[in-house]
């Protein structure tokens, strides 16, 4: 009575999943246990025909594992079952085996060498008591294939090598039953695995981050061929580290840390780390200041970034702590949300000594703007200052804006970008570049913002030092047989081909030189109160501009290009009368 008692205990102890096991052991008391590590013994008979006994006296593998039969294909122990996707043969009747049964009975594996299917439990876990067509002979008969799997599934014998197969895992993963006792090595282990697995999930999450990709793809299935950059990456790893792999087919569903909610979790977390460095670091600062713009996100979403700047150790530190959604773009709701980002940190007040927003009414009001909401919210140290940066962009955009022969050569800028944008133009224009700069990467033209004076740098740069290829493709489409085409060629080439717009085109080419600078400077995280230095290096620069350089080199070029008819200035169209009045004027 007692050994059945016993063995009934076992059998329970087997049956009950890794969690379950994990905490019986920290619970149970060794008197309890004992019996389960020195008398492992289930003599219980399984069936009344085909399956008998099975007798395991030990987690040994060797003890657990039955004879199994040697074909080449098939898995061993630790593997999956082996179910390759391939033209299965016909046998004399016409029938072959087909992969959907995989779905239905995943303990199924295919022998190509054979032509046979095995139960992969009962193969290498069945013992004496598994059922021979399953697990040494193989089954190759396809008649009535779904029946005869259903039935070897309930099967006592089956359940049986499957639970013994989920042992064996178990052991695999923790050990012995004793060293399970062991609390040093349980906590040992089990720690440093799940550390293990969850610094492999936060570096992959982290990453993700810094690159500004995507966590998640749209089907994130195990048939999908792109699961989204998280698991793809995942899965890299573990085809170069084993251990990534296995320790994710052995934890628990609710312990692998890779839903979509865990992923969100975990970058909550590091977000809050990262703030609570800044936090510490700001705390110990004698005094900071308030950064804040507004901006749109894909979804169309209007939000408010901000970013605190500060002196640590010397050093000028400029650090983003996040974005709210702003609900209305009044100066009320924009003020109160940013006392909102600022509140997790705790900062006085007082220490404010500077806010830099844009110039618009809503930010810089001296009444009812954010600017002088922070001031009365507490934060009456905090001097506005306007973006330097965007105040150099501003003015030099608006100057060039209104004078109408820059406004016209930047049009023609953006007609010509139009017009090399599609599809066999584009074509054209690179296989000139390879023909002219065999060695050198072709160069793509930009098209820039109107409002941002910088974003137009690019655009002329790239436009000086592929000038001649321009001139190539545009005489080519010139050339074209559809009209509409080479009238838009040959009208681009005739206001390209001027000495004027030669002139111009050098003259924002050397200007942008000098502009770049600043705008690059003022825009450094690093930049100081020292840059201010460079505005006025930069209007010294342009007082002393040069001109005469810059005809001279507009001549080279148009020598260089057959450009002729070089005239600077205006043209007035002169006034015509109609003949009979001039004696009257």
């Amino acid at each position: 009575m007692t050994k059945r008692l016993q063995q009934s205990k076992v059998q329970a102890y087997f049956k009950r999943n890794r969690i379950e096991i994990e905490d019986h052991v920290v619970s149970s008391n060794y008197e309890e246990v004992e019996p389960v590590v020195t008398s492992l013994q289930v003599s219980t008979p399984l069936t009344s025909d085909s399956c008998t006994t099975i007798s395991t006296p030990s987690l040994n593998t060797t003890h657990i594992q039955s004879p199994i039969v040697t074909v080449n294909d098939l898995s061993k122990n630790g593997e999956k079952p082996r179910q390759p996707s391939i033209i299965f043969p016909k046998n004399e009747a016409g029938r072959h085996f087909s992969t959907h049964w995989y779905a239905q009975f995943s303990w199924i594996e295919y022998s190509k060498e054979l032509d046979a299917i095995f139960c992969q439990p009962c193969r290498l876990f069945g013992g004496s008591t598994a059922e021979a067509t399953f697990s040494t002979k193989g089954l190759c008969d396809w008649r009535k294939l779904g029946d005869k799997c259903r039935k070897h599934d309930s099967s006592v014998c089956h359940m049986a090598a499957v639970e013994t197969q989920k042992v064996w895992a178990i052991h695999q993963i923790i050990g012995s039953v004793d060293k399970q006792l062991d609390p040093n090595f349980r906590n040992e282990k089990f720690i440093d695995d799940n550390r293990k697995h969850l610094m492999t999930v936060l570096d992959i999450i982290t990453f993700c981050a810094k690159q500004d990709i995507p966590l998640r793809g749209d089907d994130e299935s195990d048939q999908s061929l792109n699961k989204g950059n998280f698991l793809e990456i995942l899965e890299l790893l573990g085809k170069y580290d084993s251990n990534v792999t296995k320790r994710i087919e052995s934890l628990p569903g609710n312990a692998k840390m890779l839903s979509p909610d865990i992923q969100n979790d975990l970058l909550t977390s590091l977000a809050s780390v990262l703030l609570d460095y800044v936090k510490s670091e700001v705390e110990i600062a004698s005094c900071y200041a308030i950064l804040a713009d507004e901006v749109k996100d894909a979804s169309k979403k209007e939000l408010l970034g901000a970013s605190l700047r500060y002196i640590h150790k010397g050093n000028v530190r400029e650090r983003a702590i996040g974005f709210i959604e702003l609900k209305d773009m009044d100066a009320g709701t924009i003020s109160e949300k940013l006392i909102e980002l600022l509140k997790p940190f705790e900062l006085d007040p007082l220490k404010c000594v500077g806010q830099g927003y844009d110039g618009a009414s809503v930010m810089s009001g001296i009444h009812g703007g954010v600017q002088a909401r922070m001031k009365g919210a507490g934060y009456r140290n905090a001097t506005y200052v306007h973006c330097a940066s965007h105040r150099l962009n501003l003015v030099l955009a608006a100057t060039a804006e209104r004078h109408p022969l820059m406004k016209s050569f930047f049009d023609i800028l953006d007609l010509t970008y139009s017009f090399m944008n599609g599809t066999k133009r584009h074509a054209v224009f690179i296989d000139v570049q390879d023909e002219r700069y065999p060695n050198v990467q072709a160069l793509e033209l930009t098209r820039s913002c109107s409002t941002r004076w910088s974003s137009r740098s690019l655009e002329v740069e790239r436009f000086l030092r592929r000038f001649d290829c321009i001139l190539d493709t545009l005489s080519i489409f010139g050339n074209d047989n559809d009209a509409d085409t080479s009238l838009a060629a040959k009208s681009l080439l005739g206001s390209l081909q001027t000495k004027k717009f030669m002139t111009i085109l050098v003259y924002f080419g050397r200007l942008y030189d000098y502009s770049d600078f600043c705008t690059k400077a003022f825009q450094k995280s690093t930049a100081t109160v020292s840059c201010l230095i460079l505005l006025a290096d930069l209007r010294e620069s342009l007082i002393n501009f040069d001109f005469d350089k810059v005809v001279e080199y507009a001549k080279d070029l148009s020598g260089k290009y057959e450009i002729e008819n070089f005239d600077v200035r205006d043209t007035i169209r002169q006034r015509v009368f109609q003949k009979g009045l001039e004696k009257d004027i």
